[in-house]
């Protein structure tokens, strides 16, 4: 039996063109669902509908175009491919204007309307995956949006920040430079369950004067404070004056060495107790790889949103040359990445990188498992039978990628 993940729901008041067209398309592997109108379609498709809508115009009472109109009510983004048997230049111009996906003069060639058809579904399923992405991330807390991913060190990463939230103690943040130090700072802020004042500094820029002076509102505050290997021991001395004389002011610094080595290294006593109750590492993208599918997408989609621009399909070669990658720079590189990618300015050495051929392969070996898994909802039997792979070597190579069918339950879209 054939496994569908395509669909189309036709429209056609010819009953053995409508047939005949149905007959086609499961030949194709599309799951079509039929009508002979629109009255009677109405009731089966949602704004939810996971494929397109393919409908004749010259029908008896309700035509093309009121089909066309009510679509664009149900979902202005559930596309709509328009058929007629004549050749109207004007027509077609009045459906592309009215929001038709693409109008098609029967008989088409079975070659051109499967083109249509498959970029028409590829586009929806953006659409949907975008959207439940989006869902996901609305419905999800700060640690959840801002560090996305499945990986162990992500999981730990994002229960380290909960747990946090729920305390009140000062917090000392360390890693590499670009992990995400302050972004995890304004996360852990985010995710307190009463409202706080936020302000973030730098030892670099800010003298232990202005420390000392520093203008803390009234009420709970979050002082972030980077680079704390760069403080002096008169930075020191206001930062600890500052914690004494605001019992309500909780500290949230961060530097890249962890804090015993800040101590060997001159760190104020005082200072080191304080921060010494709650520590959090931010781990490397290196160490994150099975994160970077998401999260390129959410970088990709955060940039696209930025520029008031569509969410932009990423072809599996950039997903794959994004996996290859070890990203040294860690976010500002891969953001800087998602940023030309979503701009449509990445160029081929953006795109490019110098890996083996046993790399790159290994990469998009991991890329189709993750995809596969991430389309069935993590069901593994379903998985390896539509892979065509023996079960025993769908787990083989799902141990070797460090892939669990368990993180991918919920993600289809």
């Amino acid at each position: 039996m054939p496994t569908f993940n395509k669909y189309v729901f036709l429209i056609e008041d010819d009953a053995v063109l409508r047939r005949s067209l149905t007959q086609s398309l499961e030949l194709e592997n599309i799951n079509v669902t039929q009508s002979g109108s629109l009255v009677a379609a109405k009731p089966q498709i949602a704004d939810t509908y996971p494929g397109v809508v393919v409908s004749d115009i010259r029908m008896p009472g309700r035509d093309g175009f009121d089909v066309l109109a009510w679509v664009k009510e149900i979902d202005p983004e559930l596309p709509v491919i328009l058929l007629t048997g004549e050749g109207d230049v004007p027509m077609a111009v009045r459906a592309m204007a009215e929001g038709a996906y693409d109008f098609l003069q029967k008989p088409c060639p079975p070659e051109k309307l499967l083109e249509v058809l498959n970029r028409a579904i590829d586009h929806r399923q953006l659409v949907l995956r975008s959207r439940h992405l989006e869902t996901k991330l609305k419905n999800g807390d700060a640690a959840a949006q801002n560090f996305p991913g499945p990986s162990a060190v992500t999981e730990k990463l994002r229960a380290d920040l909960r747990q946090a939230a729920e305390m009140s103690s000062h917090v000392y943040f360390w890693g590499q430079p670009g992990v995400g130090k302050r972004l995890a700072a304004f996360t852990l802020h985010s995710l307190m369950p009463r409202p706080r004042a936020f302000r973030p500094y730098s030892m670099r820029e800010l003298s232990a004067t202005q420390l000392a002076h520093l203008d803390v509102p009234d009420g709970p505050f979050d002082l972030s404070i980077k680079h704390l290997d760069l403080a002096t021991a008169d930075q020191h001395d206001a930062l600890i004056s500052l914690m004494d004389t605001h019992k309500h002011l909780r500290v949230l610094a961060s530097a890249c060495p962890p804090l015993d080595i800040l101590r060997n290294q001159g760190l104020a006593s005082d200072l080191f107790f304080a921060l010494d109750t709650i520590r959090i590492e931010i781990p490397t993208l290196s160490r994150r790889k099975e994160d970077l599918h998401d999260l390129f997408e959410s970088l990709v989609r955060q940039a696209a949103r930025n520029m008031n621009k569509h969410m932009p399909n990423i072809p599996d070669d950039v997903f794959s040359d994004v996996l290859a990658r070890n990203w040294p720079e860690n976010l500002p590189e891969l953001r800087n990445h998602a940023n030309n990618f979503a701009m449509g300015t990445a160029t081929p050495t953006d795109v490019q990188s110098d890996h083996t051929l046993a790399e790159q392969m290994d990469a998009f070996e991991k890329l189709v498992l993750s995809e596969a898994l991430r389309r069935r909802n993590g069901k593994a039997s379903e998985t390896a039978e539509a892979l065509g792979l023996p079960r025993k070597t769908f787990y083989d190579k799902l141990a070797r990628h460090s892939l669990k069918p368990k993180d991918f339950r919920g993600s289809a879209g």
